[in-house]
């Protein structure tokens, strides 16, 4: 769909751009104006000029401001197979946590907040189809380009100590469940050891894994059903990324009108769409939770739903612009 959203895109722009330069009655680039905007694609400044009586290009760049919005993700304890009781689980995490803060001064909770914010930011190349005498009313084919992260999450800083503390309990765990030294020759009890095998890693189950997962050798890493589960990385953080397409078509009307008598101020209001191409969601520890993963957990499922099943952002834009000759 972008490939025939962009062909539209340039035969219409060629096509019009072809019409203005076979007539001697208007002169080319004969109005430059500039304006700043503000909408759902953020606020930003850009260049119009019109080609001819029928065209007019402008080109610019918006930014979106931050903002926070706030995900909580629930911390469990259970089997690797994920056939665990949940209220079992609280109680054993209850448990943990306070043997937890006796053995390292970190308690961790059972919750850990996400902070979800914008990283939005684009170049944009539009072109308007001014098709009726007073041009006032405008079609716009063209697009929007920029990087293709487009938001993030991370935890934030209120659950340092919680990460820190989930991280020593999984590498504790690890060290038994592969029989290893603690520390210089120490070992844990063997009815400790028992414990934490029995407790399961410690982590935010986010769902269950589509298909198998498999390394580069072909070994298998994680099965089908088998849940998800998102540990914080080496710096005791966890994150998410939302990616799409780098270039995004975009395809939308809009009305303008001037504001002084001179018409050199005016007004403008667009609407339209962007395409984003398929909305992909990354963890830190590179699982795509688009691809990989199923049976989104009650935290992120109605997010999930959302970006899976949307391929195009919505643009309204309110514009002021000056036209300086």
């Amino acid at each position: 769909m972008r490939k025939y959203i962009t062909i539209l895109a340039l035969f219409s722009i060629l096509g019009i751009a072809k019409a203005q330069f076979c007539t001697n009655e208007y002169k080319l680039f004969n109005h430059l104006g500039v304006g700043v905007n503000a909408g759902t694609s953020g606020i930003g400044i850009e260049v119009s000029s019109t080609v001819g009586q029928y065209l007019q290009i402008r080109t610019g760049v918006d930014y979106m401001p931050k903002f926070n919005y706030k995900m909580d993700f629930g911390i469990q304890l259970g089997d690797e197979q994920g056939s665990y009781n949940p209220e079992e689980s609280q109680q054993r995490f209850d448990k943990l946590a306070d043997m937890l803060e006796d053995f390292t001064g970190y308690k961790p909770d059972d919750h850990v907040s996400l902070n979800g914010k914008p990283t939005f930011a684009n170049f944009k190349f539009l072109a308007d189809i001014l098709p009726f005498e007073n041009k006032n009313w405008r079609f716009t084919v063209g697009f929007y380009a920029g990087g293709a992260n487009v938001a993030k999450a991370e935890n934030v800083i209120e659950d340092a100590s919680t990460l820190i503390a989930v991280n020593m309990y999984n590498n504790m765990y690890d060290k038994v469940l592969n029989e290893e030294e603690i520390f210089m020759g120490l070992e844990f009890p063997p009815d400790i050891a028992e414990r934490f095998l029995s407790y399961g890693k410690m982590g935010m189950v986010l769902g269950t894994y589509r298909r198998d997962v498999t390394d580069e050798n072909g070994n298998i890493l994680h099965k089908k059903d088998e849940p998800y589960k998102m540990y914080p990385n080496k710096n005791n953080m966890v994150k998410s990324y939302i990616k799409v397409n780098k270039i995004r078509p975009y395809l939308g009307f809009g009305y303008g009108h001037s504001l002084s008598r001179d018409k050199k101020l005016n007004y403008s209001l667009d609407c339209g769409v962007m395409y984003l191409g398929k909305v992909h969601v990354y963890t830190h520890d590179g699982t795509c939770l688009s691809h990989d993963v199923k049976g989104y957990a009650t935290s992120i499922k109605s997010y999930m739903n959302l970006f899976n099943n949307v391929s195009v952002y919505p643009v309204v834009n309110f514009k002021v612009a000056y036209r300086i000759f």
